[in-house]
């Protein structure tokens, strides 16, 4: 509990940052995405576009290509043998399967078939996708398009495989608790994340970052592995790009809040990180 309370309390208030100091050659750049939003409210402002214009190195988290997407399919489905059905309470599961008949008419036997594989974690963040109605666009991958077409050499800060093991660190009893905690708050959630698209990115990131964790139920080891020690493992890499070129670097703004934050771990090695409000 202590973990979460210092990790709220130092939330941030910008999505964009510069990073100088420290003999840097140049100033580098880092900011915080939401995952996804709609293709209506998609906006890649002229304060975030003109600085990646300015780098010679871009950065997401993990790698987007084919092998990519079949690994990280892995981690989130479960293994041959177990389903949502098998490892979810009787009565856990015909609330799910409920709520996605009431909401998304699909049957159970439709809906067993399209997602019955899926973790409960990820099957609670489809939900907000599902909600949308609509074309949905991911920031890391819209950005990372934009980067190439500006000639920017492209890297990713770890294998997907590291992604895949922070997410499997979650267990399936804490995730169930998350996907009923967004059946359950359904309404309310799916109010504040459109709230969030359309606002994002000149909004609140405390709220951006608020929304991300709460339903997570405080988990610190989830928090721990899949926040803190990626943030950790990062650095070394973020810091080799800096002193090589420019670097624009874009993760999900969770990583940007905390005692324990790529923020706090660049002040405390020296580096000056300095908010962009951004018009």
């Amino acid at each position: 509990l202590c973990l979460f309370i210092s990790y709220v309390s130092k939330a941030q208030d910008a999505v964009l940052w510069e990073i100088g100091g420290k003999d840097l050659p140049a100033t580098s750049y880092l900011l915080g995405t939401l995952k996804f939003t709609s293709a209506e409210h998609y906006h890649l402002p002229d304060d975030i576009q003109s600085r990646i214009k300015k780098a010679g190195i871009f950065a997401i988290e993990d790698q987007v290509d084919h092998h990519a997407q079949h690994e990280l399919n892995k981690a989130l489905h479960f293994q041959k043998g177990k389903s949502l059905e098998t490892e979810l309470s009787k009565a856990d599961y015909y609330k799910v399967v409920s709520f996605f008949e009431e909401r998304f008419k699909m049957t159970p036997t439709g809906f067993n078939k399209k997602y019955g594989q899926l973790k409960p974690l990820p099957l609670s963040l489809m939900i907000m996708r599902l909600s949308l109605h609509e074309e949905v666009k991911f920031y890391d991958i819209e950005l990372l398009v934009y980067a190439k077409k500006n000639g920017l050499q492209a890297y990713s800060l770890e294998e997907i495989e590291r992604e895949a093991a922070a997410i499997n660190s979650f267990n399936i009893a804490d995730q169930t608790k998350a996907l009923l905690h967004s059946i359950e708050n359904f309404n309310s959630e799916r109010d504040e994340y459109v709230q969030l698209m359309k606002e994002y990115p000149r909004g609140d990131a405390k709220k951006i970052y608020e929304y991300t964790i709460h339903h997570l139920d405080n988990n610190e080891v989830f928090i721990e592995e899949f926040y803190i020690k990626r943030n950790k493992e990062w650095m070394p890499k973020i810091e080799k790009m800096m002193r090589e070129k420019p670097a624009f670097i874009a993760v999900g703004l969770t990583h940007l809040e905390g005692e324990q934050s790529l923020i706090a771990l660049l002040q405390a090695k020296g580096y000056d990180v300095t908010p962009v409000q951004i018009k």
